[in-house]
């Protein structure tokens, strides 16, 4: 656990350092971001028939005063003995109840043939505060589909259709 743990704090410590490079090239102040390195394990019986791995999800997201976005997310999932790597670039991201992050963007690496590099996915995070008598934070699963989905996704505040679900890990959101 405490290694699977450390890798996590390894992918999110990585991907902390693209704000500062983007928002200097961006010249646009950061108003909102998301980030974080979680994993989870959905169990049967759950809504889709097989038991979900997750094996890290880490991401890394920033919005800008002009709108403008930047980022990235890796997933990693489990699925009946096969496992499935996605490297995605953020094209959209919003804030909603403060607490609550909506991150989609391209799929530029992909090792799942039925959603190959192109692509779009999307996900949303959970931060429920710091220390020990807090509650979990949480996530949705990762979800695919094209552009318009993609942005309909981030600009709606609506909540996940499925989950969300209690996370190992940490995510912050502000």
């Amino acid at each position: 656990m405490a290694v699977r743990n450390a890798l996590a704090l390894v992918g999110i410590v990585g991907l902390v350092a693209i704000p500062v490079a983007a928002a200097a090239q961006s010249g646009s102040a950061i108003v909102a971001s998301a980030n974080g390195g979680v994993h989870w394990v959905i169990p049967l019986p759950n809504p889709f028939g097989v038991e979900v791995v997750n094996q890290p999800l880490a991401f890394n997201a920033q919005k800008y005063a002009d709108g403008s976005v930047s980022g990235q997310f890796e997933y990693h999932q489990l699925v009946e003995g096969e496992t499935f790597k996605f490297n995605v670039d953020v094209t959209c991201m919003n804030v909603y109840d403060g607490n609550r992050a909506k991150i989609g963007g391209v799929v530029t690496q992909s090792s799942d043939p039925t959603e190959p590099p192109g692509v779009f996915a999307w996900v949303q995070v959970f931060d429920n505060g710091e220390g020990a008598n807090m509650p979990p934070d949480r996530s949705s699963l990762v979800g695919f589909g094209d552009e318009a989905a993609n942005e309909a996704f981030c600009n709606s505040p609506n909540l996940p259709r499925f989950g969300p679900w209690d996370v190992q890990g940490d995510i912050q959101v502000g």
